[in-house]
C-alpha cells in the first residue's frame, strides 16, 4: 500500500510543454529512462527541492485521506467501473479539491480519475495551459503520445510526476449526487500483447501493440446531465483491472498554516481554521454493470504528501475522518475539520 499511495501528487503548480505526436521519435529514450527507475522515484525527484520552509505549514498537495478498497473478486477483466459520489456540502470556488474515485491499474498501467474544483490543461485544438474551473480528470502513466488520447476538451502530456498523459473537460459540479464512470469503448489493432507481460514491456507502447480505448464520463444523477471527459488508450485487447482500488481526497495549490501569524512563503497559504469543511460519500461501486461488495476498506491519513514535507519538523495534524458502512457499501468522508494535533500511526 505504501508504494501505491506515494504515486500520485497532483501537478497543480507544475507546467510542462506537451510533446504530442513527436513523442514517437523519443520513445526509446523514454524507455531507457525507466530501465533503472520507476514513476514513484521520478515523481519524488521532480518535487524535491532545496527550498527552506516555515515550520508551521503542510505543503501542497496533501491527501487528507487515502482509502484502500479490497474488492470481492481477484483481478478481473475490465469492461466498466462506476462509483457514485454524494457531495453533501457546498465547496467554495476558491478552494482546490480533488475527489479521486479510482487510483489503480489497467493491464498494469497506473491511472487515476475523478473531479476537481480547479482543473486545467491544453486545449485539444491548440494553445497553452489554461485553467477551466470545475471539471473531470483522467490520467494514465508510462505513455506520452498524444495519439493515445481523445477528448473534445483539454489534455496534458508531462513528466511532472512521472511521464503521463491525461484528458480533462469542464463539468459544473458542487453539492449534489454524481456518477463517475469508466468504460471500455474501442479497439486499436496492432501486435498482440503477450499473455505473461510485465509493466515495463508495455510502457510507451502506443503504435507498438494493440490498444483499447477507455472512456470517462460524469453524470449528474439529479439532472441527468452527462459529460464525456475523454478517452485514454491502454495496451492490450483484453484489459485486466487490479484486484485493489484506492480513492483519495486531495487539497492542492495552497499550503496549510497552523501558526497564529501567516508565515512568509512563496506560495498561497490558508490557515487551518479557514479550511472549508467538506462532507461527501462514495458508494454504489459497479463493476461490469454489477454491484460489488467491498471485502475490506482501510483509510490512512496524511500518508501522501509533498516530497519536501519531511524537511518540516512539525507532525502533520489530523484534519479528516472516514468511516465505512458495510451494510450499504458506502464510505463517508469529512475533510477540513480539525481532529487532533497528531495523525494516528505517525506519533
Amino acid at each position: 500500500m505504501k508504494k501505491h499511495r506515494l504515486l500520485i501528487l497532483l501537478i497543480a503548480t507544475i507546467h510542462c510543454v506537451a510533446l504530442g505526436q513527436q513523442q514517437d521519435t523519443t520513445k526509446e529514450q523514454l524507455k531507457k529512462k525507466y530501465e533503472n527507475t520507476d514513476i514513484y522515484q521520478e515523481t519524488k525527484k521532480k518535487l524535491q527541492s532545496n527550498n527552506i520552509y516555515p515550520d508551521s505549514i503542510i505543503l501542497a498537495p496533501l491527501h487528507f485521506v487515502d482509502t484502500y478498497v479490497k474488492l470481492d473478486t481477484a483481478e478481473f477483466e475490465f469492461k466498466s467501473l462506476s462509483v457514485d459520489v454524494d457531495v453533501q456540502t457546498e465547496i467554495p470556488d476558491d478552494y482546490n479539491l480533488y475527489i479521486c474515485i479510482a487510483d489503480a491499474t489497467i493491464n498494469k498501467m497506473q491511472f487515476y480519475c475523478g473531479m476537481q474544483t480547479h482543473s486545467g490543461g491544453k486545449p485539444i485544438n491548440g494553445g497553452g495551459d489554461i485553467g477551466i474551473g470545475r471539471g473531470g480528470i483522467f490520467s494514465r502513466w508510462l505513455e506520452r503520445n498524444k495519439g493515445a488520447l481523445k477528448t473534445t476538451g483539454y489534455y496534458d502530456s508531462s513528466d511532472g510526476e512521472g511521464d503521463f498523459i491525461g484528458v480533462r473537460n469542464k463539468f459544473k459540479w458542487n453539492k449534489g449526487l454524481y456518477r463517475i464512470k469508466l468504460f471500455k469503448s474501442g479497439y486499436v489493432p496492432g501486435k498482440p500483447v503477450a499473455e505473461n507481460f510485465m509493466d515495463k514491456d508495455l510502457m510507451f507502447a502506443w503504435s507498438d501493440y494493440e490498444h483499447s480505448w477507455v472512456t470517462m464520463e460524469i453524470e449528474d444523477l439529479r439532472s441527468h446531465h452527462k459529460v464525456t471527459i475523454g478517452s485514454l488508450a491502454f495496451p492490450g485487447k483484453k484489459l485486466m483491472y487490479s484486484k485493489a482500488n484506492f480513492n483519495f481526497l486531495e487539497q492542492y495549490g495552497m499550503a496549510i498554516n497552523f501558526a497564529k501569524q501567516k508565515p512568509p512563503f512563496m506560495y498561497p497559504v490558508i490557515n487551518y481554521k479557514q479550511l472549508p469543511v467538506v462532507k461527501l460519500s462514495m458508494g454504489n461501486m459497479m463493476i461490469n454493470s454489477h454491484k460489488r461488495k467491498l471485502l475490506d476498506v482501510q483509510s490512512v491519513y496524511n500518508a501522501t504528501h509533498h516530497a519536501d514535507q519531511s524537511k518540516i519538523p512539525m507532525p502533520i495534524p489530523l484534519l479528516s475522518k472516514a468511516t465505512y458502512d458495510d451494510k450499504t457499501g458506502t464510505i463517508q468522508f469529512e475533510t477540513g475539520s480539525f481532529q487532533s494535533w497528531v495523525t494516528p500511526g505517525q506519533e
